[in-house]
């Protein structure tokens, strides 16, 4: 792996470490919670609303680079591995970059144009919105992603603890999507049951990235 690459995670892995801590101070502070109207939506709506969604849309920018950083992290005997995950990681850029821009820039001009109908479709906060099912595609694809990236790990000394945190992620994740297409409550409180073992392995990878700048390698 080269130098560039291990810095590049380096700096991914600390950058979604940080946004998603504003992000968890933002939601405190600014609850959206979810409508099942646009009605709803438009009676609980005030601008601060949107401040989560600020941090949520720089996470899918940073994640781009650390998955860039994982694929040059893989050995070449477990590349393919590393490709699936990089495409996978690509759509769920795609899907919730889309889902979160549209909140920051469609949302609040249909909402100040008075176009309240239009809503029912764009605002991620409405259950059953295509917003909300992009969004909800888009962690399910990251999901894939990382049980895939899980592929490029060993399960001998520490990367067992990175591979570990991967699949569990990966399943955690796909639990919450299937609680979201059946309509399970208890599936889909996985959506939220999965941010740990997210940012463990984020974490888990920051301290690889770091051995490896100190050490010159990556063991």
């Amino acid at each position: 792996m080269n130098k560039n690459a291990r810095n590049t995670g380096v700096v991914a892995s600390f950058a979604i470490l940080l946004l998603t801590l504003v992000f968890i101070i933002l939601a405190s502070i600014f609850p959206a919670g979810e409508y099942n109207s646009a009605k709803q939506f438009l009676a609980a709506f005030r601008p601060a609303l949107l401040m989560p969604v600020i941090p949520s849309f720089l996470l899918v920018l940073a994640n781009i680079l650390f998955f860039v950083s994982l694929f040059y992290h893989a050995e070449e005997s477990s590349k393919p591995f590393a490709m699936a995950g990089l495409l996978f990681g690509a759509l769920y850029a795609v899907c919730c970059g889309i889902t979160y821009f549209t909140q920051l820039t469609v949302v609040p001009q249909n909402i100040h144009l008075g176009r309240f109908t239009s809503l029912a479709v764009f605002s991620m906060h409405i259950r059953g919105s295509f917003a909300y099912s992009l969004d909800n595609l888009g962690y399910a694809f990251l999901s894939v992603s990382f049980l895939f990236f899980s592929g490029i790990f060993n399960l001998k000394s520490f990367q067992g603890y990175i591979k570990a945190a991967f699949i569990v992620y990966g399943i955690a994740g796909l639990l919450g999507t299937i609680g979201y297409i059946t309509g399970n409550a208890l599936l889909e409180s996985f959506v939220f049951i999965s941010a740990f073992p997210y940012l463990i392995a984020v974490l888990l990878m920051l301290i690889r990235f770091l051995r490896g700048r100190k050490n010159g390698k990556l063991e």
